[in-house]
């Protein structure tokens, strides 16, 4: 006869963890007043209810909402499996099929293992028993089914929004900015006031303005991005709009054929219906503006400068074209700070094998002739008025190359865009369809030569006129110089920088051939060449420039007019008292602060051998009453160990005792330490005074 279970034993038997599962597609089944994944748990809960009998009960409920069914990547669905490989769920209950899968590459997988981990998979509404040849074909099919809609449904929506583009109308998703939705007629209308910003953007990028500074003009007049409401997956919403420009936001609207009034579809464009807010012609020559290809890396001069060098991403080899890397040696200047120079980058790439007559120059002396120069320069105008009687001879001069330059560009264009039409005309005739894919790899070879030809027209255009500018006053460049002179050293180092950097387009150091009589030995001369932007120095100074503020002023001002001042310098020796730099030409002056004698070492107090401590112990030990050395050596704050070791060398002969306390030199203090003099008093007398005499004549022989 068989055992009788016990009540909990058979209740333990008939207990099954349940789980039940939910998800849906999409964004707007989530968050009603009764969403889908409510509804689909709701009727599971009444099958649990129905099978409480046999011991079911809800063990946890998992959901994704606004998930796809075409992959298991899904936090639900992981989480789900998680508890299943625990061993915490016996059945996992769903409303249909489809609700945790619609691929039919995963659900083989998937079944395996539920299966593995004996798990079962239910529905309230569908038959998934797959125990049964039958069965498993039925699942099969269902899931297959449940692909096919899926598949189904998204090329229905592709081919929907392919035929739309072709008829010109805008393809849905968020409003675009600079544009209103007109619900009515089921449009884009120009906004009234992003409208204009947009244009703005587009014609400062034509005019070669960095992305960065069209962000921080925007941003500095107030203007935000479109506040935009973003419905999350739980339900609740969130404002993703109203932030700041940046350049990626810049980039992203103007390669938005959108703007131009053209709607783009799987790498196709079609005329839009729409009104477009720019011109084809400027939304090229933006778009050719931006091109990576194009346009110079960014200068980083807040990278890795431990030791802050001033002309960093400036200073260039005269001789090589090379940037001057900064650097810094190992040994340290008086003030205790390693000396800093800038080396040729030719010269730091090739090591000895570089012939760079440059190579190494002193950071200090480099700074301190450059701005002492600009600073000493306000004093001098007839420099000035040299110099800018050379920039108006230059500009002069440079006029007509100009000229000539920018006809060829335009005659250029001229030539592409014929040579476009006439490939666009081909491959719409279809005369010949076996050149199709020769015309089409033609035209796109000739679309970036001309964006190539747009960028160079543009430059040019700005370097005429900055040739066809006024005159430079010199006495505003004076007065600029000198408050230059007063605000630098007011400046932290970071700010000093971008000050300099602002209107110090480079400098060039070369060897100068001046000849060096006169002038002393170990004497360096140098030729310092500094390219100015004189409109942002004049600017700037007289505006009594913020310094956050440097790249919204530079992109106000034109990039071509410079200023070109050259200067010979000394550069004295290391050792001496006279100012580290020498101005020769074009004035003659000394820069920067004199080097201070170095002050003579103080004489160290005479060290005293640690056998004058073992005396002075014995001497408290002997008359104060309760003293030992456990209470010395907590006063001392040394060990007990450390005050025994003191005290041996009291049991030395009176001869080497008297020898010790004499010693005052740290040398021989130290020639005769605590642990060798502690060992030797550990010997008789005589082996005493015999090693201690072959110690000192050792020590009198070296």
């Amino acid at each position: 006869m068989p055992a009788i279970q016990s009540d909990s034993l058979r209740s333990r038997a008939c207990t099954v963890p349940v789980a039940i599962y939910s998800r849906v597609s999409t964004a707007n089944q989530v968050g009603g007043r009764f969403d889908s994944c409510e509804s689909q748990a709701a009727v599971c809960r009444d099958f649990i209810a129905k099978h409480a009998t046999d011991g079911w009960f809800e063990v946890a409920c998992f959901s994704d909402p606004a998930y796809s069914g075409s992959s298991m990547n899904r936090p639900g669905i992981r989480a789900l499996m998680r508890q299943i490989e625990a061993g915490e769920i016996k059945v996992v209950l769903i409303f249909k099929l489809e609700r945790v899968l619609r691929s039919t590459d995963e659900w083989g997988p998937f079944r395996s293992f539920l299966q593995q981990h004996g798990c079962r998979l239910l529905s309230p509404t569908e038959d998934l028993s797959d125990e049964t040849p039958s069965g498993r074909l039925k699942n099969n099919l269902l899931m297959s089914v449940a692909e096919y809609e899926r598949l189904n449904t998204a090329e229905k929506i592709r081919i929907k929004l392919n035929e739309q583009a072709k008829r010109g109308f805008w393809t849905g998703g968020q409003v675009p900015f600079g544009y209103n939705y007109d619900e009515a007629l089921q449009g884009l209308n120009p906004h009234p006031t992003e409208a204009a910003t947009l244009r703005r953007i587009f014609e400062m990028a034509a005019r070669l303005i960095s992305l960065t500074e069209i962000a921080n003009t925007l941003n500095a007049e107030g203007l935000r991005t479109r506040a935009r409401i973003f419905q999350k997956r739980d339900g609740t919403k969130k404002n993703v709009g109203e932030k700041r420009f940046r350049s990626d936001i810049i980039r992203r609207l103007i390669t938005r054929p959108l703007y131009a009034g053209r709607v783009r579809m799987n790498g196709h464009e079609f005329p839009g219906l729409h009104a477009a807010l720019v011109t084809d012609d400027l939304w090229e020559r933006a778009n050719a503006a931006i091109r990576p290809s194009l346009q110079p890396a960014p200068r980083r001069f807040r990278g890795r400068d431990k030791h802050f060098h001033l002309l960093k991403g400036v200073a260039y080899c005269g001789c090589c074209g090379r940037a001057m890397i900064p650097n810094a040696s190992g040994k340290l200047d008086p003030d205790g700070k390693p000396y800093r120079y800038y080396t040729c980058g030719y010269a730091h790439k090739e090591r000895s094998d570089a012939n760079c007559p440059v190579r190494h120059v002193s950071a200090t002396a480099l700074e301190t002739a450059v701005v002492g120069f600009l600073g000493a320069c306000s004093q001098h105008p007839d420099v000035l008025a040299a110099t800018t009687a050379s920039v108006r001879a230059r500009r002069q001069t440079d006029r007509a190359p100009l000229r000539a330059r920018l006809s060829e560009a335009e005659k250029g264009l001229a030539a592409i865009t014929d040579q476009l039409r006439n490939c666009a005309k081909a491959l719409v005739l279809g005369h010949v369809t076996a050149l199709d894919e020769v015309l089409r790899e033609q035209a796109d070879a000739l679309q970036v030569e001309k964006q190539r030809l747009l960028v160079e027209r543009e430059q040019v255009r700005l370097e005429l006129a900055t040739c066809e500018e006024g005159d430079i006053d010199t006495e505003r460049v004076r007065v600029a110089l000198n408050k230059f002179g007063e605000l630098l050293p007011t400046l932290s180092p970071n700010e000093q920088r971008d000050l300099v950097m602002l209107f110090l387009e480079r400098v060039e150091v070369r060897p100068s051939d001046r000849p060096a009589a006169k002038l002393g030995a170990c004497i360096r001369l140098l030729e310092l060449r500094l390219k100015l932007r004189v409109g942002r120095l004049i600017t700037g100074m007289s505006e009594r420039l913020v310094i956050e503020e440097r790249t919204a002023l530079a992109a106000s001002v034109a990039p071509g007019r410079l200023m070109v001042l050259t200067l010979n310098v000394a550069l004295a020796p290391a050792s001496g008292t006279s100012k580290p730099v020498t101005l020769l030409t074009p004035f003659r002056c000394e820069l920067g602060i004199a080097r201070r004698t170095p002050v003579p070492k103080p004489e160290l107090a005479p060290m005293l051998h640690p056998i004058h401590r073992a005396r002075a112990w014995e001497r408290r030990l002997e008359t104060e009453r309760g003293l030992n050395r456990l209470k010395l050596a907590a006063e001392e704050g040394l060990s007990p160990g450390s005050v025994t070791h003191h005290m041996k060398l009291l049991q030395l002969a009176e001869a080497i005792q008297a020898k010790l306390l004499n010693l005052t030199h740290a040398e021989e203090v130290r020639r005769y330490g605590l642990n060798r003099m502690k060992a030797l008093a550990e010997l008789p007398h005589d082996e005493q005074l015999r090693r201690f005499a072959a110690l000192s004549s050792a020590a009198t022989r070296n």
